[in-house]
């Protein structure tokens, strides 16, 4: 009966171990928003230099377009080993003028974002495609039998 109870108690531990590894794992990545921070920046009043020194500098620049700063804040979410899920996304859009000036705030969140979905294709490549016994004996009588390569000729 001891020995049943101990093979239960070992099972039951181990069980609680292995579970202790599927632990949800939460991250803050990007920048992190001071929300009283953000509602002072005003369009028309402030300029780069009073928002850099606000916000500091951006999380990325517009690509074609360097008067759009965005800062963005992201939280993921994971489980054990499995890919991590963005629960939560804000991004600060920041529009500058040709003078410098704020021109525009917009704010955007998670669901205003996009899946973008990747192409599955391979590009094929030309030459011979070794078998598996071609590639492990393939350079067996390909080296010179001249002796050992000295170092420095």
């Amino acid at each position: 009966m001891k020995k049943a109870l101990m093979i239960a108690a070992l099972a039951g531990s181990v069980s609680l171990a292995g579970l202790g590894g599927c632990a949800k794992t939460v991250n803050q990545r990007g920048y992190l928003f001071d929300e009283e921070v953000v509602e002072e920046i005003r369009a028309g009043i402030d300029n780069r230099s009073s928002v850099t020194a606000a916000l500091g500098t951006p999380s990325m620049t517009a690509t074609f377009d360097e008067e759009t700063w965005y800062y963005v804040s992201q939280t993921k979410e994971s489980i054990a080993f499995f890919r991590p899920k963005t629960t939560d996304q804000f991004i600060l859009v920041v529009t500058f003028n040709d003078r410098g000036d704020v021109s525009d705030i917009s704010q955007l969140g998670l669901e205003d974002t996009n899946e973008i979905s990747f192409v599955e294709d391979t590009t094929p490549t030309r030459g011979k495609e070794l078998g598996f016994f071609e590639q492990i004996f393939s350079n067996i009588g390909r080296f010179s039998s001249d002796g050992p390569v000295q170092p420095g000729y």
